[in-house]
């Protein structure tokens, strides 16, 4: 806190009680809630060491807020876009979220570098609703000097109508998320290979998949 006071001027009385009051006001300043940074994302399926990638998640009164930052030397994206599945031929961050252990019923929030969105309703193994559209979900993305960003948000009203219980900060849901990383020509940039796929979560399948149980973790809002 900046004093808009010459501190010299005044007696050692009153510098002791400015300073106490200070100290007092400091203390009571509302501090923003931060969140919580995941950075733990891994080549699930490559030995490979993989590029920074971090999720940031906080929660506030209505929505769920999420920040992804990665390093892309790389970046692909269609300069076509057909509809919401040409997202699946670009690089993209991804957020699922699901009802159960056995993936009955899950959604999908992938997000390119420009912001642009694919989201679907699935249930396991692999079957997807392609109109599902997020209720008030919010993006938006811009590069970065060493990649891009994408920012979102998901109201929480939407998590609980979709999970079935109240959601609010603290709340514990099934959680996964995911990186795809296209680079160079061929099967690389379209996600053939082992090293196009990042996960917070090592999946137990033997091949890339983040669409099975083992990809999600329980996790508690921030």
């Amino acid at each position: 806190m900046r004093l808009p006071i010459d501190v010299k001027t005044l007696a050692p009385q009153c510098l002791t009680l400015l300073l106490m009051l200070t100290a007092l006001f400091a203390g009571c300043t509302t501090t923003p809630h931060r969140g919580v940074t995941i950075s733990d994302f891994t080549y699930p399926w490559s030995d490979k060491p993989a590029p920074k990638t971090e999720c940031r998640l906080h929660t506030d009164a209505e929505r769920l807020h999420f920040t992804f930052t990665v390093e892309d030397r790389d970046i692909i994206v269609s300069r076509r876009w057909t509809n919401e599945t040409t997202v699946a031929s670009e690089d993209r961050v991804e957020l699922f979220f699901a009802t159960d252990e056995e993936l009955r019923h899950y959604w999908c929030i992938e997000i390119d570098p420009l912001g642009r969105v694919h989201d679907y309703a699935a249930s396991h193994y692999r079957k997807f609703d392609n109109d599902w559209n997020c209720p008030g979900l919010k993006s938006s993305a811009h590069r970065t000097p060493d990649g891009y960003s994408v920012t979102g948000s998901i109201p929480l009203a939407t998590l609980s109508q979709l999970l079935g219980r109240p959601i609010a900060r603290g709340s514990e849901i099934r959680l996964g998320l995911f990186r795809a990383d296209f680079y160079g020509t061929g099967a690389s940039a379209q996600g053939l290979v082992n090293d196009d796929w990042l996960s917070w979560v090592r999946p137990t399948s033997s091949k890339p998949d983040f669409h099975v149980p083992s990809a999600f973790r329980m996790f508690a809002l921030p």
